[in-house]
């Protein structure tokens, strides 16, 4: 059992490694990959694998420190979707493209913040209460934000959407709640090869989302790439600055920083195919990467950085 802890968490570590090699993989072989239809399952499996790791005190900050987590939930849900509509039309995409950003910035804060969090010493409580409550409400959120931004340009079935959410966030979650009350004795084991069934389903996501643009991502590939480093710098700036605007310390603006540039893209990608167009899914994908990549550097970056040593800095 102990070589299988090993080799979930090797391949967990190299997770931007696999979707790489995943979406190289789709892009020159894309037939095995064409399943649309796939994707809701996966992105369940997602969830399921978040639901396992939270618990009832992964939500006691909305009482102790209301400000903090309401704060980074109303910048995600009023910012993020103004910088995907702004970058998507400043580089001139296609009207779908445009839609896949918008799309992300609907959704909330994504697991992988939490981890970029931890990783740079930041507020965990924070980020993982505010990705986890935004993550609850977001079969209201989603739906009314995407109503807003793009449902007065093209039909859109909000309720289909509310109830979509519903089935591929909520339920997972729940499930997951339940199977960790019923299985507390064995929760350990389950935690540590819960990243695995995470590791899977995002890889085979990549490999979806790229099988069905290949055409697509030949023409626009470069630009999509750039709207997505554009997007992910975007919300890593706006996070750290709101959190800098209301007085936050540094491990707050840690959180802050990784909460709003790091968005459920899984989520984004489910969506797209879903209810608008494959290419719609293009950005998601994309994120998957972009916030793997950019938000370890970032990470990295902060991993020594404290309160102190970054008073000792402007001091001297």
């Amino acid at each position: 059992m102990e070589s299988l802890f090993k080799l979930v968490k090797f391949l967990t570590r190299y997770l931007t490694l696999w979707i790489i090699l995943s979406a190289v993989v789709a892009f020159l072989m894309p037939a095995p990959f064409m399943h649309g239809d796939w994707i809701p399952y996966l992105i369940g499996c997602v969830m399921l694998s978040m639901g396992l790791s939270m618990t009832p005190g992964d939500f006691k900050l909305v009482l102790t420190r209301p400000r903090d987590v309401i704060l980074g939930i109303i910048v995600i849900s009023v910012c993020m979707p103004l910088v995907g509509l702004g970058i998507g039309t400043l580089l001139g995409l296609p009207p779908m493209l445009i839609v896949g950003l918008i799309l992300v910035g609907c959704t909330p804060s994504g697991a992988t913040s939490n981890v970029m969090t931890m990783i740079s010493n930041g507020d965990k409580a924070l980020s993982v209460t505010t990705s986890s409550l935004g993550t609850l409400i977001s079969p209201f959120v989603t739906p009314a934000l995407l109503m807003f931004y793009v449902g007065r340009y093209m039909p859109l079935d909000a309720l289909a959407m509310f109830i979509g959410i519903i089935k591929i966030v909520i339920i997972p979650i729940a499930l997951g709640l339940l199977i960790r009350k019923v299985f507390s004795k064995q929760m350990d084991t389950v935690l540590k090869l819960a990243p695995l069934l995470t590791v899977a389903a995002v890889v085979v996501v990549i490999a979806v989302v790229v099988s069905l643009n290949v055409e697509r991502i030949k023409l626009v590939g470069v630009e999509i790439a750039l709207a997505c480093a554009f997007y992910t710098i975007c919300g890593m700036i706006i996070g750290y600055v709101a959190a800098r605007i209301f007085h936050m310390e540094l491990s707050r603006r840690k959180a802050m920083t990784f909460l709003i540039g790091i968005q459920n893209t899984a989520l984004a990608v489910s969506l797209g195919i879903t209810y608008f167009d494959p290419l719609a899914a293009v950005p998601g994908g994309v994120l998957i990467v972009w916030a793997s990549v950019l938000g370890t550097l970032v990470a990295s970056f902060w991993a020594g950085k404290t309160q102190n040593t970054v008073t000792e800095t402007l001091k001297n």
